[in-house]
C-alpha cells in the first residue's frame, strides 16, 4: 500500500507530454463543454479527470476534483479496457491466437498451481477479460480467496489468480 503524499512530497515526472491545443486535436469547444457538464451534473460516475492525447500530444486535461496530474489515480476499471486492447494487439501481431486461447498454457513458469481442477484448463483469456472465469473470486465478499485485498499482500499477482480454486466442487 502507498502511503497518502502531498503533493510536495511527490516525484514530479521528468518527461512531460507534448501539449497541442483542443483544436488541434480536433476537441470542440462545444464538445468540451457538453462533456464538463456531463461530469459535473454526475451523469458519469465516479469520474475525476479526463485526459485526451491524439498523435502524441495532450490535447485536453480537466480534473473534476481537488486534485491536479501528480495526484495518483484508482484506475482499476480502466485497466480492464487497457488489458483488452493489449489482447487485441497481441491477437494482431500473431502473439495469441484469439480470445478462445487457453490461459494456462500462457503461464508455464507459473505451474504447477495450487487447487489444480481441469475445468482451469478449459479457462480462456475471454473468460479473463469478461470477468466470467469460474475462479473463486468476489470482492463483494471480504471472506472470498480471490479478494483483491488478500491479493494487494503478494508479490506476484498472476500466480495469486492462477492459485485460486475453482467456484463449487472441485471436479
Amino acid at each position: 500500500m502507498v502511503p497518502d503524499q502531498t503533493a510536495s512530497q511527490k516525484e514530479v515526472p521528468s518527461e512531460e507530454w507534448a501539449v497541442a491545443s483542443p483544436e488541434a486535436g480536433n476537441l470542440s469547444s462545444s464538445f468540451r463543454e457538453r462533456l464538463e457538464n456531463a461530469v459535473g451534473s454526475g451523469e458519469f460516475n465516479k469520474i475525476t479527470s479526463v485526459l485526451v492525447a491524439r498523435n502524441g500530444e495532450l490535447v485536453y486535461e480537466k480534473y473534476f476534483d481537488s486534485s491536479n496530474k501528480y495526484d495518483l489515480r484508482n484506475t482499476r476499471s480502466a485497466t480492464k479496457t487497457i488489458a483488452s486492447m493489449l489482447v487485441g494487439i497481441a491477437i494482431d501481431k500473431g502473439f495469441l491466437a484469439g480470445v478462445n486461447s487457453p490461459v494456462m498454457p500462457l503461464f508455464p513458469d507459473k505451474q504447477p498451481v495450487r487447487n489444480p481442477d481441469p475445468r482451469k484448463d478449459q479457462m480462456t483469456v475471454e473468460d479473463l477479460l469478461t470477468m466470467s472465469s469460474l475462479l473463486e473470486c468476489n470482492d463483494s465478499n471480504q471472506f472470498s480467496n480471490g479478494n483483491e485485498e488478500r491479493m494487494y499482500v503478494v508479490e506476484d499477482w498472476v500466480k495469486f489468480v492462477l492459485d485460486l480454486p475453482v467456484r463449487g466442487f472441485p471436479s
